[in-house]
């Protein structure tokens, strides 16, 4: 029988015990499965689940927790960066309606739905040196509906620069209802090579950007207006390279292009 010596041994486990607990330090952390809602807040973390006791810090991060179909609830004024939806999702705000600097871009799948409602985005955040060209850019979806939202204050790009942007590669519905475009280079920007982007926009005021409230460009890109208020604008409406827009006639436009007149019924 052979004897080990005690202080061998003695090293021997202590080998053991601490590659154990090395083991337990870095081993990866178990899988958070996603859930239907969500929070953010300017004083949350980027950890977890997001839940409403422990909300996240960053849109991007709350997106990659929530399910598709999910709902995602602002709780405060906030400074929530950049992020991509790539699933049906709906963002809310939780309380009234909070300001959220960011810039998200929608690319998900053509038969996705994506909802924003009673938030107020910000492209500008001067004292953090953030400024964003575009609010919204809808690339794919199915459908995305504004509801009661405004953007402001996007500025920042001199070609693609506004409020919501769509370029989509995919036939894609994006309205906006009640809602306000403010202060931006382009309100909304109608754009795609294949004739793919449509924009229906209903009840929005558009007040004080700089180059035109909503310009469609291209051959089948075309937006659908009805009681709209568009002032302080170069152009009120901008249609370019045969991008369309078609009005109930009710919409008040003070310059700019005249869009087609459509039958109320």
């Amino acid at each position: 029988m052979t004897i080990r010596n005690p202080i061998e041994t003695l090293a021997r486990w202590f080998r053991m015990a601490v590659c154990l607990l090395l083991a337990l330090l870095f081993q990866a952390p178990p899988a958070h499965a996603l859930v239907d809602q969500t929070w953010i807040s300017s004083e949350g973390l980027d950890s977890g689940g997001c839940l409403a006791l422990a909300p996240c810090a960053t849109l991007a991060y709350a997106i990659r927790q929530t399910s598709a179909g999910g709902t995602i609830s602002v709780m405060d004024s906030g400074i929530y960066g950049t992020a991509t939806i790539d699933r049906s999702l709906t963002i809310r705000s939780e309380y009234g309606q909070m300001s959220m600097v960011a810039s998200i871009t929608v690319n998900a799948a053509s038969t996705d739905k994506v909802m924003f409602d009673n938030v107020a985005l910000e492209c500008i955040a001067p004292a953090r040196s953030i400024a964003y060209g575009y609010g919204v850019q809808v690339l794919k979806a199915g459908d995305v509906l504004f509801n009661r939202v405004s953007i402001k204050d996007c500025l920042a790009s001199s070609t693609v620069g506004a409020g919501v942007y769509i370029y989509s590669t995919t036939n894609c519905r994006v309205t906006l209802n009640d809602s306000v475009m403010f202060n931006n280079r382009v309100g909304v920007l109608v754009s795609s090579t294949d004739g793919m982007a449509h924009a229906k926009i209903y009840r929005t005021l558009f007040l004080a950007n700089s180059e035109s409230g909503v310009r469609v460009i291209g051959t089948g890109n075309d937006a659908i207006m009805a009681d709209n208020n568009m002032l302080g604008s170069t152009k009120s409406m901008d249609l370019q390279s045969g991008g369309a827009s078609r009005s109930f006639g009710n919409n008040s436009m003070t310059s700019g292009d005249t869009p087609i007149l459509m039958s109320q019924y």
